[in-house]
């Protein structure tokens, strides 16, 4: 079941047309170890508090999720596994692994990075195929309910106050992952769903030209040119405008804060 979904994933992450080619291997394999118990997980370096994790080692990467995540349990010899529970973590992770390193740089870790593995993880997926036509509505759900199962979602609502886009795009990951984790991962999903679905001629260009710039400025070069893509002559504000007109039209009420930068 689990080697369906991490082929499964592996091919959906490529299909995209977002240059997902990433993710360091060990041995020409791709590093993914299930734990069976949660303490198990955490000996060998899994945050106490995670479902799962991806790290980047060196040249290598690997996943780590305990099966408890997985709706996996131990019953005598053998295992049982639930399949009402989620396999988001899962996805999740993997999606990570095969993203490329330049895409977690400066102005696209955080809001991006975790915004497409968010985006993999919306995307309903069953017995090794994930259900991509029409996903828009599950992406939705997931970013402002818990999910059309009602087992997983960020649970935004539909009336949403966020910070001033420039500021959350370039936080620093250490306060995107902190206290307001769910609100910037379920944030990240939609803006990342804006530029997939819903900017421009709704055909993810700009996205493409922003991955592009990555790709050429490398992980640690100067985004500013990259984010400028985004942007396509758009201020930051006239930016919001969009994506709050677009989402409305979903009937989602996006509301951005005042931004720290006194240029805006």
């Amino acid at each position: 079941t689990f080697a369906d979904m991490f082929e499964s994933t592996h091919d959906y992450c490529r299909a995209l047309p977002l240059a997902i080619t990433g993710g360091g291997m060990k041995d020409g394999k791709y590093d993914i170890l299930l734990f069976e118990t949660r303490e198990n997980y955490i000996k060998a370096g899994g945050p106490p508090s995670s479902s799962g994790v991806f790290m980047s080692r060196g040249s290598s990467s690997v996943v780590m999720v305990p099966l408890t995540s997985l709706g996996v349990r131990k019953v005598g010899s053998g295992y049982m596994r639930d399949r009402d529970k989620s396999d988001g973590t899962l996805i999740h992770e993997l999606t990570h692994q095969l993203t490329p390193g330049v895409y977690y740089g400066v102005g696209a870790r955080g809001w991006f990075s975790e915004g497409l593995a968010e985006y993999t993880t919306a995307t309903p997926y069953r017995n090794g195929r994930f259900k991509v036509k029409n996903n828009f509505d599950d992406i939705e759900e997931y970013a402002t309910a818990y999910g059309k199962k009602g087992t997983r979602g960020r649970a935004l609502g539909e009336d949403i106050k966020a910070p001033a886009l420039r500021d959350y795009i370039l936080m620093s990951y250490e306060n995107f992952a902190g206290g307001s984790a769910n609100f910037n991962y379920g944030f990240g999903l939609m803006v990342t769903t804006y530029f997939l679905h819903l900017d421009g001629e709704e055909d993810a260009a700009r996205m493409k030209e922003f991955l592009k710039e990555l790709r050429r400025i490398g992980r640690r070069g100067d985004t500013t040119k990259a984010l400028e893509k985004l942007l396509d002559g758009r201020t930051w504000k006239e930016l919001e405008g969009d994506i709050s007109r677009a989402w409305g039209r979903k009937g989602i009420d996006i509301t951005f804060g005042e931004s720290k930068e006194a240029a805006y």
